[in-house]
């Protein structure tokens, strides 16, 4: 998966979606969102499957959040893991070396140990305070800076992201967003998924 342009990351969770999940997804895809993950609490193959055939028709790629063995057997563009889930090593041995892995982190060290280990992304956060994490405050830009100038790949901020607050990070060097509830939880996810795109017009 090639990241050159990708910069709109949709973190599906179908139960957070306002309206049906799968009519959500369809709009947030339509209005051009570049990456989706599929995120469940439980391993959910048939959900896995919808999703894939969704995102296949608009050739956007899939990420399965946390279940590595899924992303395996499915064949998705990739996984992404938390700091309390497989480590790095032990999930690059699951997925094949053409899938991608993606690293949810919190600081520097963080950071700079995921990329060390292999990941070819990573997700920095929270940027803001969020309710889906359960986080009051977002992290200090001067720690967001640090990070980005210190790896050498993509870096996708997250938690909290909203179109209103997205351009506060340009500052800080980020420009990927990976975003949840400002998009599902709308009652117009496609209108939502073109304001962050107005962004990078």
């Amino acid at each position: 998966m090639e990241f050159t342009g990708r910069r709109l990351y949709l973190l599906f969770t179908p139960d957070q979606c306002r309206r049906d999940p799968w009519w959500s997804l369809a709009q947030a895809l339509d209005a051009g969102v570049h990456i989706v993950q599929y995120r469940t609490p439980t391993p959910d193959a048939q959900g896995l499957r919808r999703c894939m055939d969704l995102c296949a028709e608009r050739e956007v790629p899939v990420i399965v959040n946390d279940y590595v063995d899924l992303a395996a057997e499915f064949g998705t563009a990739g996984a992404h893991i938390g700091q309390e889930d497989l480590s790095v090593p032990e999930a690059r041995a699951i997925l094949s070396p053409s899938q991608h892995l993606g690293v949810s982190t919190h600081n520097l060290l963080q950071a700079e140990r995921a990329v060390a280990e292999g990941a070819d992304h990573i997700g920095l956060g929270p940027c803001f305070p969020t309710q889906t994490k359960g986080y009051d405050e977002g992290l200090r830009r001067e720690v967001i800076a640090t990070v980005v100038r210190a790896v050498a790949v993509p870096v996708f901020a997250i938690g909290g992201i909203t179109p209103e607050n997205a351009r506060e990070l340009e500052g800080a060097g980020l420009d990927r967003f990976a975003v949840s509830g400002a998009i599902l939880r709308d009652i117009e996810p496609g209108r939502v998924v073109r304001r962050f795109l107005d962004i990078w017009s």
